[in-house]
């Protein structure tokens, strides 16, 4: 069952957080406002929260025909980091134990000896799937955080909009001009759906 997980030493380094610094523009090149705005730096984690990160990572996201690389692993990756960045510092420190937990739950599930990292990725996927039904409410919340973070992030890759013939640029142009507006001055309305946070934007 455990089998082809990676080894602590061939865990790869992430590639730097995307930042983009400049005059603002009324396009959209890529995913980042060029108005000097920046992304968080990744949340950081020690190796063995990343191995329990990336074995759920590739236990929740689609089996093939899905689009699926080393490339979109990384990037879900990031992209789950850096949004514990922006999570209240609880809920974002607490991120890292649960996944620990359920990178152990091969052992207080007693399925196993072998950590959830270490396994392939159609049987961690089975795991988890069992988990997500248990009888008690907080495993069943944990599979549920694990799944929201790391599926937000593999629907948003641009391999995965390719696959699903979906292109979000004009609701990435229109959050890029509201962002512009904030930053001009004018007052969000309830229409922009940015929630209580319109000030530090």
């Amino acid at each position: 069952m455990p089998t082809d997980g990676p080894s602590p030493s061939e865990a790869t380094a992430l590639p730097p957080a995307p930042t983009q610094v400049g005059r603002p523009s009324r396009t959209i090149a890529g995913r980042v406002p060029d108005d000097d705005w920046q992304v968080a730096d990744p949340m950081p984690m020690g190796p063995a929260t990343r191995r329990a990160l990336q074995g759920i990572i590739r236990a929740l996201c689609p089996r093939p025909p899905a689009p699926w690389s080393d490339d979109i692993e990384q990037k879900i990756e990031q992209g789950v980091r850096v949004f514990l960045r922006y999570m209240p510092p609880v809920m974002g420190w607490g991120f890292g134990p649960m996944l620990i937990l359920l990178d152990l739950s091969p052992l207080w599930r007693l399925r196993g000896l072998q950590l959830l990292h270490t396994w392939d990725r159609e049987a961690a996927a089975e795991h988890m799937q069992l988990l997500s039904t248990s009888r008690l409410k907080p495993i069943r919340l944990m599979i549920m955080a694990a799944r929201a973070a790391v599926l937000s992030h593999y629907y948003d890759q641009d391999e995965v909009h390719e696959a699903m013939d979906y292109a979000p640029l004009p609701f990435l142009q229109e959050r890029a001009d509201l962002r512009r507006k904030l930053l001009d001055g004018d007052q969000a309305q309830p229409e922009d759906l940015i929630g209580p946070y319109a000030e530090v934007l």
